[in-house]
């Protein structure tokens, strides 16, 4: 009997809206986006300005200053290469040293993160896969002998071939069908995606340095096209200080872990840059100095259970045009030709769809094999 009031209460919880109470300057604050790199890869810092929780309007920080700074006074100059984007090669960074990073904009104010102490990534050991009726789970395996590490963080890539619902072996030219040269054959594509969640772990608390079976990512039948044909996933591996662990941790929290009353509530991330030309001015933003190792995978769809996959071409189908009505079909382009239609050995009509069902394209793919594919 104890229990039926708890029952009551529930259907009439309800939460409040969490409203931060946080000054937001006149441009907006500045979030500092990157790492600097202490292994054979290029740094990469991205600048942009965002405003209010209310009006979370992204613009990007151009024709700023950046600089990676040493302990011992060496100075390397990034170059701006795209909006917001600031990057500069491989550094001859010295691992007893710490390092940081130095911002000017172009409203004279200055940023510097804290010095921070050169992590070195391990090597990943395993990138491995489970299947069942429903999903592909994706898990990743390190370790550190020496028990340095302790703090990881996770990002990848996924990259995925599919064809379009039909093969198109003519095209709408000139006013004219022709037939479609093989190096203009639109069916097939590739596709990729980055990851956008926060994969992070610790082995600090156990009592060696190892991380088994990290499940790094999903990849559901039946609301993506990702294992139509053939997929790969690029996992890229950082080590982190603790602090910087930890301030990941709260970002997840923040951005990932909200949304029900027994969620933590929101906090502010902050970071490790501070404005010195005014220490008030709240900084988004945490660099550190890691090294990154990597490892790729394929999978096959013939390795995975015989299932139904989503295409996102379950609504095409194909429509059979006179020859009257070719010009009216196709000169739009919302249609494509696939294929002559014959009849007693004479053309009679056209054969075709959608053009979305015929360039794969049009699901943001390009036709270009990447260089890697295998």
């Amino acid at each position: 009997m104890k229990y039926w009031f708890l029952l009551l209460i529930i259907p009439w919880a309800c939460k409040d809206k969490y409203v931060a109470n946080i000054h937001v300057p006149p441009l907006g604050f500045l979030v500092v986006e990157g790492f600097i790199n202490v292994g054979n890869g290029s740094t990469n810092i991205q600048l942009s300005r965002a405003s209010s929780l209310d009006s979370p309007v992204i613009i990007w920080e151009n024709g700023a200053d950046l600089a990676v700074q040493s302990e011992n006074g060496a100075s390397y100059s990034l170059n701006q290469d795209s909006a917001g984007h600031y990057s500069i090669g491989q550094l001859p960074v010295d691992l007893t040293q710490k390092y940081r990073l130095y911002i000017r904009t172009t409203n004279g104010k200055e940023y510097l993160s804290e010095f921070s102490e050169a992590k070195i990534s391990p090597p990943i050991d395993s990138v491995n896969w489970t299947a069942n009726q429903e999903q592909v789970t994706i898990y990743v395996s390190t370790h550190d002998e020496q028990n340095k590490t302790l703090y990881y963080q996770w990002q990848f890539e996924e990259t995925w071939k599919y064809t379009s619902a039909y093969g198109s072996d003519i095209e709408y030219k000139g006013g004219q069908i022709v037939i479609r040269p093989d190096s203009d054959m639109v069916h097939i594509c590739w596709r990729s995606d980055v990851s956008t969640t926060i994969a992070i772990a610790s082995s600090a608390k156990l009592s060696s340095d190892v991380i088994y079976q990290f499940q790094l990512t999903q990849v559901p039948y039946n609301s993506t096209d990702k294992l139509i044909n053939r997929y790969s996933i690029l996992v890229k591996q950082f080590a982190l200080t603790q602090d910087w662990y930890e301030w990941k941790l709260k970002v997840k929290k923040n951005t990932e872990q909200l949304g029900t009353i027994f969620d933590a509530q929101p906090s502010t991330t902050g970071g490790n840059i501070t404005c010195t030309t005014d220490p008030a001015e709240s900084v988004v933003g945490f660099i550190g100095c890691t090294s990154e190792t990597e490892k790729r995978i394929f999978i096959d769809r013939s390795e995975i259970p015989p299932t139904p996959v989503f295409s996102g071409y379950e609504y095409c189908q194909l429509d059979t045009v006179k020859l009257s009505d070719v010009d009216a079909t196709f000169s739009s382009g919302f249609n494509l030709p696939t294929q002559q239609y014959y009849l007693n050995g004479f053309l009679v009509g056209i054969i075709g769809a959608d053009a979305a069902c015929v360039d794969c394209r049009f699901k943001g793919g390009t036709l270009i094999q990447p260089p890697f594919w295998q």
